[in-house]
């Protein structure tokens, strides 16, 4: 196992099955290939083998490795990585990732069974991870590739080593053992193939990290170049100068004033709104009708490059989880405008702060919190003589799709700001899971929230809401439910996901929704 492996081997790995419709910014893909003669994956033609497995990084274009293969079966899967405090995060590849099984295991006999097992019960699907984790283990252990090949592995492999420890002293000749190599013919390899030194190529990813520190934390420039692997803050800066043209402390003055600020996703929009920012130009939808007024519009779903560019930007907002269409256009970026990354997975209140830190409104997000805890404060003790103790599931239909959203989103108020408590049984749903309608039976809620999912607004999706609701009520499960019998089911449908975004300003509507929506329910 070389050093890449045995660093994979200590992640968690989640299985998720066949990739979901507009694929998931944070799920691999586990592509299982046999039966080719010969092939050209760019940009090395592949000798005659078998079979091969790859980890393919999201968002990345499938078919760029599936060509002349035969048999193809592809696991969707997350990778996280233990953090601070003893939470797992999600780690995204930067490159595939290509493994070379020998003829004694069968790659598609082992997919096939984790797929059925997958499509299971409880007991089936929990074989079917413990089979992935021991798939991923044997191809860990036990890989091996053709000659032809062996040097783009080995570089691919190197420069996945150095996006997870740039933050440590990396070395040449460490990273010539992580290839195999001498370390000369590494670094001449290296340049060969990526048009820089190793040094350089590591020199760049710091600096990129660094200045996302810079934007999103008061760390001093000391900490933040130490953060990022470099000795000390004197030659940091002087890389950094040598990069950018200007000092750090410049940089940040220059984008901390700046004017055309670009939003590209939804909730980083309503965190700028909350501090009083409307974003020069964003992404533009009736998914979420953010009731922004002289907002250029870059895109509805998906950023448009073209539109992008042409507005100038000062700075970009972003996160690093993308569908599958924007992940490819992710590079592009920051060719147009300094990008700022506010981490995904971060708590809303986190992520508020360093939008407020990268747009010098440090004051004004301290001021807009502790409003927002006193709001939220008030509302718990208000609604406390109806809320206290009870249990609520939050439900969202969509057009011919249904959900239960968990901690996150809507959940984040409900479950946390108001302290209401999630149904026995729930389990631990991070953003949301989709599930068949029969499955809201099997909970008994105080509390039934119905709200959107997918929903654009639009007659022909507000009326699949309709009849799938009218599906949910018309099973005699549904009556015998606790809050159906006792008339405690609540609809939130109006503004589409204006209520349901992860993000300050609409946690702020829905304190005061929540708060219109029951307030009768204190008089009975």
């Amino acid at each position: 196992m070389n050093a890449m492996h045995l660093e994979m081997s200590g992640y968690l790995y989640r299985l998720s099955g066949r990739l979901p419709p507009g694929g998931a910014g944070y799920l691999h893909s586990l592509l299982l290939l046999s039966g080719k003669t010969e092939s050209f994956v760019r940009p090395v033609r592949r000798p005659t083998m078998l079979q091969t497995a790859m980890i393919i990084p999201p968002g990345a274009d499938l078919s760029a490795f599936t060509g002349g293969w035969e048999r193809i079966m592809v696991l969707s899967f997350s990778m996280l990585q233990e953090s601070t405090g003893g939470r797992h995060v999600p780690v995204c590849l930067e490159q595939p990732i290509e493994f070379s099984p020998g003829p004694g295991c069968s790659l598609m006999d082992i997919g096939m069974e984790i797929s059925e097992k997958l499509d299971g019960d409880a007991p089936q699907r929990m074989r079917a991870n413990i089979l992935f984790q021991e798939l991923l283990l044997a191809l860990f252990e036990g890989s091996s590739g053709p000659n032809e090949s062996a040097q783009e592995r080995a570089i691919a492999q190197t420069v996945e080593y150095m996006h997870r420890n740039y933050h440590r002293s990396v070395s040449r000749e460490q990273l010539a053992e992580v290839a195999g190599m001498s370390a000369d013919y590494y670094s001449r390899l290296f340049k060969k193939k990526l048009g820089q030194t190793p040094v350089e190529y590591l020199t760049g990813i710091r600096l990129k990290h660094a200045k996302q520190a810079l934007l999103s934390t008061k760390e001093s420039f000391r900490a933040i170049a130490q953060s990022v692997g470099f000795a000390d803050e004197f030659y940091f800066s002087r890389k950094f100068r040598t990069a950018t043209g200007v000092s750090p402390s410049h940089y940040v003055r220059q984008v901390k004033a700046a004017q055309r600020i670009v939003s590209l996703q939804h909730h980083l929009t309503g965190h700028l709104l909350a501090l009083g920012i409307e974003p020069y130009a964003a992404l533009v939808n009736s998914y979420y009708p953010l009731r922004l007024k002289e907002v250029r519009d870059i895109g509805h779903f998906r950023p448009d490059l073209d539109k992008l560019a042409a507005v100038g930007p000062d700075v970009i907002f972003t996160c690093e989880v993308y569908d599958e269409e924007t992940q490819q256009k992710a590079r592009m970026f920051e060719h147009i405008a300094q990008t700022v990354t506010i981490p995904f997975f971060e708590d809303w209140r986190t992520q508020l702060r360093k939008v407020a830190v990268a747009t010098g409104r440090e004051d004004e997000a301290e001021d807009w919190l502790q409003h927002y805890e006193l709001k939220a404060q008030q509302t718990r003790a208000a609604l406390s003589p109806f809320t206290e103790g009870k249990s609520v599931l939050i439900v969202g239909v969509g057009n011919g799709r249904i959900c239960l959203f968990g901690h996150r989103n809507v959940g984040a108020v409900l479950y946390g700001d108001l302290g209401l408590q999630a149904p026995d049984g729930l389990g631990d749903i991070r953003l949301y899971r989709e599930i068949d309608y029969s499955e809201i039976y099997s909970y008994d809620p105080d509390l039934l929230l119905l709200t959107s999912f997918r929903n654009d607004g639009s007659p022909l999706t507000k009326l699949a809401i309709r009849e799938k609701i009218r599906q949910i009520e018309s099973d005699p499960r549904w009556k015998a439910m606790k809050a159906v019998r006792s008339s405690k089911v609540y609809s939130l449908f109006e503004e589409q996901h204006l209520y349901t975004l992860y993000s300050a300003y609409s946690h702020n509507l829905l304190l005061d929704k929540l708060l219109e929506l029951w307030r009768t329910e204190l008089s009975k």
